[in-house]
């Protein structure tokens, strides 16, 4: 297992994670990105969603996006803390105020490879992630919990859950098998999480 994934562990499991708790996964995710920019930069991927790691006692996540030109998402709130970095080019991430009826931008920046934000709810968890300029763009984000929806602005009806889909993907970085092993077992299912 990565020293990644033992140092938020570490972290999660003796306090809540509060600002300086999640300055310190951004740092440690900061830290990491060389080596994930070496395992992941290098393969020819489709754009979407992959499942890197999920944690089987904290239950937090490791997902990579792949942004293809003009990907975009909608405005939207993860209802969890999280952290994302920039691994390859890079993207566009524009915070809005969390407001059912009109969400106000509040500011926007472009981050760049080896560049990291983060997102912690009510207050800093609303924005859109573009991808930005000629080239395809990868992520890595962790977050608290597993995603099974993000929570979407639609006009004329507030934010409401949407649902969100992840490929499963193993790499030497994040070490697939064990997590997997121990995710079929904790859900006490065989069927795939994923799609």
């Amino acid at each position: 297992m990565c020293n990644l994934i033992k140092e938020i562990q570490q972290l999660i499991g003796r306090e809540k994670v509060t600002r300086d708790v999640l300055l310190e996964i951004q740092g440690l995710v900061k830290d990491a990105i060389p080596e994930m920019q070496a395992e992941l930069c290098h393969q020819d991927w489709e754009p979407g969603r992959y499942m890197l790691y999920k944690d089987p006692k904290h239950g937090f996540v490791v997902m990579m996006l792949v942004w293809g030109k003009g990907d975009k998402t909608p405005i939207h709130a993860h209802g969890t803390w999280g952290v994302e970095a920039v691994i390859l080019n890079k993207v566009c991430v524009t915070n809005y105020t969390y407001c059912n009826i009109s969400p106000k931008e509040l500011c926007s920046a472009v981050l760049e490879a080896g560049e990291v934000a983060y997102v912690l709810p009510p207050d800093e968890d609303v924005h859109v992630v573009a991808q930005s300029g000629e080239l395809p763009a990868i992520t890595v984000h962790v977050y608290g919990k597993e995603l099974t929806e993000n929570i979407i602005f639609s006009p004329g009806s507030g934010f409401r859950p949407s649902s969100v889909t992840c490929r499963k993907i193993s790499t030497n970085f994040f070490d697939f098998s064990n997590w997997l092993d121990a995710y079929h077992a904790s859900t006490n299912t065989s069927k795939s999480a994923f799609s």
